[in-house]
């Protein structure tokens, strides 16, 4: 055995803990966005993510006369959503027959450490790619956007999202465009209502993702010849176009007919740092000829403002 061969593993596995997330971010339209926005928050520890809500105004703030005493009064304007803690893991095994197969030189001892990392990137990017739309069905899933926004009017009203029931708190709520049967002008006229909804002065969604059919559906409405492009995914290497300038993205796990209007800048993961794709060490396995690692995240998904997300059905085109 090259005694080389564990240094070299446990380093190439162990200190990938950004590079996985690049792998994650650069393979999935949303993920894509969320770390390009810086919106991958970490957290030193705790039971639960938080996410502060600015739900009403300030009182004080009003207009007075001359001498008028101007209200000090304690204001009850902030509250926060707390969503729990997640884990998704996998596990990572190398043969020992493998490793005695790899010993004899330095290059195929890197080239099987490389195999073994890229096999767990892989894994890693199907599964945060799955759970980035869990509908949270699952107690021990991530609570995706499907979980988070609202696909139907009906099911606004229904529960509660990071401990607010929707039903009594007409705030946390995000809107729901009436169904498009066939995209075509009319589609357009819905989309521009949705937007219009879920915009309150400089907020409001930057963002729309979609399935690639609807994506096929709003590309043949454009007016031949110009380009509707978003010039900050330029670079991105994703299909995009643009509408109203937000950028129109296709992520591969969005739902059937589903238009997610999102506003990122209140979208955002967020890890606990200690379980931040992190490797534990490798150990012999007690039944077969292997050492085993295993490979974990602790996070999920956060909200901080609903009325700033949409959503629109899209089931046709003509």
């Amino acid at each position: 055995m090259n005694t080389d061969f564990t240094r070299i593993i446990t380093t190439t596995l162990q200190n990938h803990g950004t590079e996985i997330m690049d792998a994650v971010s650069t393979n999935n339209a949303l993920f894509f966005m969320l770390n390009k926005r810086g919106n991958i928050r970490m957290s030193p520890g705790g039971r639960k993510f938080t996410h502060p809500i600015y739900y009403k105004q300030n009182a004080t703030f009003k207009s007075y006369a001359k001498l008028d005493p101007i209200g000090t009064g304690q204001q009850e304007d902030i509250t926060r959503a707390e969503y729990d803690v997640k884990a998704v893991a996998g596990s990572l095994v190398l043969s020992t027959m493998e490793e005695a197969m790899n010993a004899g030189g330095k290059e195929g001892l890197i080239k099987l450490a490389s195999e073994v990392q890229e096999g767990a990137k892989i894994s890693m990017n199907q599964v945060m790619g799955t759970q980035s739309w869990s509908l949270g069905v699952d107690p021990n899933d991530m609570q995706g956007l499907r979980y988070l926004i609202a696909n139907t009017a009906a099911a606004r009203l229904l529960g509660s999202r990071g401990g607010i029931d929707r039903a009594t708190y007409a705030y946390w709520r995000n809107y729901v465009g009436a169904a498009t049967a066939v995209f075509g002008t009319d589609g357009l006229a819905i989309w521009n209502t949705v937007l219009n909804q879920c915009t309150f002065g400089s907020q409001g969604p930057t963002a729309i993702f979609t399935t690639k059919t609807n994506y096929g559906y709003y590309e043949r409405t454009l007016t031949a010849n110009i380009r509707y492009y978003q010039t900050e995914l330029a670079d991105s290497g994703f299909r995009h176009l643009a509408f109203a300038t937000l950028p129109v993205l296709f992520d591969d796990n969005c739902p059937a007919n589903g238009c997610y209007f999102l506003d990122l800048n209140n979208l955002w993961l967020q890890l606990l740092a200690r379980g931040n794709f992190k490797t534990t060490p490798f150990k012999e396995s007690i039944n077969q000829l292997s050492r085993v690692a295993l490979m974990y995240v602790f996070g999920n998904f956060t909200v901080g403002s609903m009325r700033t997300q949409g959503f629109n059905s899209v089931t046709g085109y003509v």
